[in-house]
């Protein structure tokens, strides 16, 4: 084989090379955290506020999750539970928004709630906690391992 010869089968092995590696590359699903990322960007102030309304409490919400019955308990102490307008708890995967579950939250007299997470894949999850009590608006972010 002669210099020419070589030269153009490198040059042809490379392109062929880049030429995968941008196929490769296009076919990769790549998703932002949120359909709406940009927007939810936009009004963060009003989630910051909500989560130095939770920081100021004395007592927060628990949630802890119970590996040998595969459930979350959710619990509101005192205070919290009495005065609890409304809220729901988003279970997140960070790794796959197809995964993520969002449930109502409905307190017991005792202020807890049992959630069955028998259904979620293993692995790392954030559940995030918002709720409304009297005029105020509240966050709060657990994260969990299943």
């Amino acid at each position: 084989m002669n210099w020419g010869k070589g030269i153009i089968l490198t040059f042809i092995v490379f392109a062929l090379f880049i030429f995968s590696a941008v196929y490769i590359c296009m076919r990769q699903d790549i998703n932002l955290v949120t359909k709406d990322y940009y927007k939810q960007e936009l009004a963060y102030q009003s989630q910051i506020d909500r989560i130095n309304n939770s920081q100021h409490l004395r007592e927060k919400p628990e949630l802890k999750f119970h590996h040998d019955t595969k459930t979350a308990e959710l619990r509101f102490p005192g205070e919290l539970s009495i005065d609890f307008d409304k809220g729901k708890i988003l279970f997140f995967r960070p790794s796959n928004a197809k995964l993520d579950v969002t449930h109502e939250i409905n307190l017991d007299s005792d202020g807890t709630q049992s959630i069955d997470l028998s259904d979620f894949k293993k692995g790392l999850w954030k559940a995030k906690i918002s709720w409304k009590s009297g005029e105020k608006e509240y966050f709060r972010e657990v994260v969990i391992v299943i």
